[in-house]
């Protein structure tokens, strides 16, 4: 079918007759229009509403009337001819059709991609410019990125971060999608076929009031926390799968009674004399002398990998790279701090 035929068959398309399945698939991978829409804000309002998960949202972000963006998103899968969201009332809301993680992922690697070639673009005069987007667990992003970037600024000033702050699953997903240039997180599976820049082993540690009637041993088992009050991070965590897994080979009584995403709670609530909880690594300068920190010496529990971590067939761009190797400066530092403190017993008791 020439360019003209299929212009007439495509005008000639009720816009509400939408391909479902492979057809849309095929439809979307070759349909002509696509090179029109380079550049327009249409597909600004298409992604910005499948990363915000609803029109209300993407309004709110984009600071956009919801019926404006929903009339483009429509204007746009008439174009197409195949749907991209699926439009539905109650907990099931808005969700992406197959042609639409198509369109986004696409548009995710499109983007990605021509902020590294702008970054490289910019990298012929040095690091004068750029930005660099990283992903960071909750548990650890507090304690290692805010002087990495600090002191970071301080030689690059112009260099500009994104940070994202997810469990290491979610981290991994969001590598392979171009969202971030590198991820420091614990425990990367094997199965996500990564590749390791920095990675440091981390021991586990039971925090607790330095009132509490374990704090003042200098290890402790997993026996040791059976029958006290624990605080525990919820299932999204790494620390509490591994926790998990340990616990369901010992014989020890557990007494959850609290659980959460917050370790800022965890440690309020720690300290208030609640019950105890469980972290990886000790060096926690805010909770120095108000918290102690004890390890678990356990077979059960076995050491912990703090790792940075990127896609093996993507180079970083200038800044990414550049970044990246302070923020490994800054994992062996924090490895260091770690190893003093266990051996001088900094950071256990006031």
């Amino acid at each position: 079918m020439d360019g003209m035929a299929r212009a007439v068959r495509h005008q000639d398309r009720n816009p509400y007759d939408f391909l479902t399945g492979n057809q849309a698939v095929a439809w979307l991978s070759e349909h002509p229009v696509i090179p029109k829409l380079v550049g327009s804000t249409t597909l600004r309002y298409f992604s910005e509403v499948a990363e915000r998960g609803s029109f209300r949202a993407a309004a709110e972000s984009l600071r956009i009337a919801a019926s404006a963006i929903n009339r483009q998103v429509s204007n746009l899968e008439t174009d197409l001819g195949v749907k991209l969201f699926e439009r539905a009332r109650g907990r099931a809301g808005l969700q992406l059709t197959e042609a639409g993680r198509i369109l986004q992922s696409r548009l995710r690697s499109a983007i990605n991609e021509l902020r590294m070639a702008n970054d490289e673009i910019i990298a012929l005069q040095g690091l004068g410019r750029g930005h660099v987007t990283v992903g960071f667990n909750d548990v650890i992003v507090n304690t290692i990125l805010p002087e990495a970037i600090k002191g970071f600024h301080q030689a690059h000033p112009n260099i500009t971060f994104d940070v994202k702050v997810d469990s290491t699953r979610e981290l991994v997903s969001r590598l392979k999608d171009g969202d971030i240039d590198f991820a420091v997180a614990y425990n990367f599976s094997p199965e996500a076929e990564l590749s390791y820049i920095e990675s440091i082993p981390l021991k586990m540690y039971m925090i607790a009031s330095p009132d509490h009637p374990l704090a003042a041993r200098p290890s402790v088992t997993l026996s040791d926390l059976g029958g006290h009050n624990l605080i525990l991070p919820d299932g999204s965590g790494f620390i509490r799968q591994i926790f998990n897994i340990a616990f369901g080979g010992s014989k020890a009584r557990v007494n959850q009674i609290v659980q959460t995403n917050s370790f800022e709670l965890i440690h309020s609530l720690v300290e208030c004399g609640v019950g105890v909880s469980v972290v990886t690594g000790r060096e926690q300068k805010e909770d120095r002398g108000r918290l102690s920190h004890v390890e678990i010496d356990d077979a059960l529990l076995s050491r912990n990998v703090l790792a940075c971590c990127k896609l093996p067939d993507r180079d970083l761009s200038p800044a990414a790279a550049a970044f990246a190797a302070a923020v490994c400066d800054a994992l062996r530092a924090f490895e260091q701090r770690e190893s003093r403190s266990g051996q001088d017993g900094e950071g256990e008791r006031p």
